[in-house]
């Protein structure tokens, strides 16, 4: 299967729904050494909680690969996978650009939470803007395209420039929970 097809079943199925998409510069946390496996502890399959329009009912997790619903996404140069601030980090390169697209998920006993930035949440932009514009301007940016008359945001590009500044997006709430798996 062709991996941009996976990275559209994946945005469709799961991570990246909505107009507006959030990115990074490269996969997150910066600096950090790969995982070539899932932890044994996720192995299996994971069913959503409740139905949702962002996360597909069934989730299979193998050792090197995820599979949601009929899609399968392999870990490699295209889809990493790092340990961070206790999440386990799904970074998905874009398929549109040489950005990254993240996903988020803290396993807790036989549940699953995911986490992603969600690009269509103000507040949370604002969290994003405040933070990163603090940091020498060069970290946040909403790109606008014209749509009518109008301008609208179509993708928030984030650049933090250190882990330290990567872990206060997420300690100060800038992620959102899309749901959880359970067993």
């Amino acid at each position: 299967m062709k991996q941009s097809t996976l990275i559209i079943s994946l945005g469709a199925l799961i991570l990246f729904t909505g107009c507006v998409e959030v990115t990074f510069t490269e996969p997150m946390p910066l600096n950090r050494r790969d995982k070539t496996h899932f932890p044994d502890s996720w192995l299996g399959e994971w069913t959503s909680t409740a139905q949702s329009d962002e996360l597909d009912e069934r989730l299979m997790i193998n050792s090197q690969y995820v599979t949601f619903g009929t899609e399968t996404l392999v870990l490699g140069a295209e889809n990493v996978l790092r340990k961070f601030a206790g999440y386990h980090i799904l970074s998905t390169k874009s398929e549109n650009s040489e950005r990254w697209n993240l996903l988020l998920a803290k396993r807790s006993k036989d549940v699953l939470h995911v986490y992603k930035f969600d690009g269509t949440d103000k507040e949370k932009a604002a969290i994003w803007e405040e933070t990163l514009r603090t940091n020498e301007g060069e970290g946040f940016e909403a790109v606008k395209k014209k749509d009518g008359a109008q301008e609208k945001v179509s993708e928030y590009k984030l650049n933090p420039e250190n882990n330290r500044i990567f872990r206060k997006l997420i300690k100060e709430g800038g992620h959102t929970h899309i749901g959880d798996y359970v067993r």
